[in-house]
Formats: structure tokens, sequence, C-alpha cells
């Protein structure tokens, strides 16, 4: 996965060998949101034929980008679409790994299958929103930069930290700080666990 940086700052809340509860952990905070966007962004490393063969059953319509293949200044990218890719598993192994990313509309029962469907790579689900004011903290809501993100086979947001564990972080503006994320975490039975990190 891609490393990104920016404008927000990441907490690790949640830590689990089970992605099924990740994922519910990731969306009880969602629900703690002041506004979510309408759209959710997932992400994967597929690192076998099998894995590429599984998530265009899901993904059907997704761009899938050889990052196995080097660079090549006649072609800036090697994108397929599910009709363009190699229809033998020999041909897809010499392309292989492939990165999806894809924006859609927010629907439970996509996600559900999308991380069912992963196999053992790095891979992430992101919600946008803001957090609610919490008066008694003295934390304001504000408008930018605040998510959800689930991260399965990794214990970090870019996926360079391979793990049999999948991590949920909250994201925090650039001005959000340590009682804000222990406050989210209080309200879904989890904990800080480590250092902020920088968000996107």
């Amino acid at each position: 996965m891609v490393a990104i940086m920016g404008n927000s700052t990441a907490y690790p809340l949640f830590r689990s060998t089970g992605a099924a509860d990740a994922l519910a952990l990731a969306r009880r905070l969602c629900s703690l949101m002041e506004r979510r966007d309408p759209v959710v962004e997932l992400t994967a490393e597929l690192q076998t034929a099998e894995d590429v063969w599984r998530m265009l059953d899901v993904l059907p319509e997704a761009v899938y980008i050889a990052e196995g293949l080097p660079f090549d200044s006649y072609q800036w990218t090697h994108e397929y679409r599910a009709d363009t890719l190699p229809r033998d598993s020999y041909g897809l192994v010499t392309l292989l790994p492939f990165r999806v990313d894809v924006e859609t509309q927010v629907n439970d029962e996509l996600e559900d299958l999308f991380v069912r469907t992963l196999g053992g790579g790095p891979a992430s689900i992101y919600w946008d929103g803001s957090w609610p004011d919490v008066p008694e903290l003295d934390l304001q809501a504000y408008a930018k930069y605040e998510a959800v993100q689930v991260v399965f086979n990794s214990l970090d947001l870019d996926g360079e930290l391979p793990a049999d564990e999948h991590t949920v972080f909250v994201h925090l503006s650039k001005f959000g700080d340590l009682p804000r994320a222990e406050w989210l975490a209080r309200q879904v039975g989890g904990e800080v666990l480590g250092e902020s990190v920088p968000g996107r």
C-alpha cells in the first residue's frame, strides 16, 4: 500500500486477529461521527492469483494496478479492468501483486464481502467524517481530516508492517490530540494503543 501523509493525526485504538471484530468496532466508531461521508474507500494488495479472482467477484468494475511490473517510461501505469486481465493464473502471476483502490457508496454488505475476500496482503477501509463536540473536554468539532480506518493484516496505516492482526485507527485533525482519541476509545471499550502517527 502507498504511504499517505498530510493533515491528520491517527491513533490506533483496537487490534484483533479477527477481521470481523475489527470491522465491527470501526463501525461503532463511525456511529459516533457528527457527520459521515456517504463514500467509503476500499484498498487492498492482492498477492496471489486466487486473491485477484475472488476480488473480481466483489469489485468487478474496479481498476487493478499491476505492481509486479518494472517501471516503463512508455507506460506510466499498468492498469487493468476485469475484461483486460489475463484469463489464466500463470498470466496473472507475472503481474503480481495487484493493488485495487476504489471509492464507493457506503454499503455494509459490500464491506463485509470485501473483508471476507481478503487474502494475506495489507488492506484498508476508510470512512471520512467529523467528530462531535465534547464540551466537558473542551473539544470542538473540526470539519476536515477526521475519519475511521481499519487496516487489515498490518500494524500500521500504510500496510508496511505485516501482521496476523487487524488495526483500527481514528484520524483526528492536525489540531486533534490525545484527549480526543482517549474519549473515542472509551465510547467503544477500546484504548489508545500507541503514539500518534501522521495520517493523510
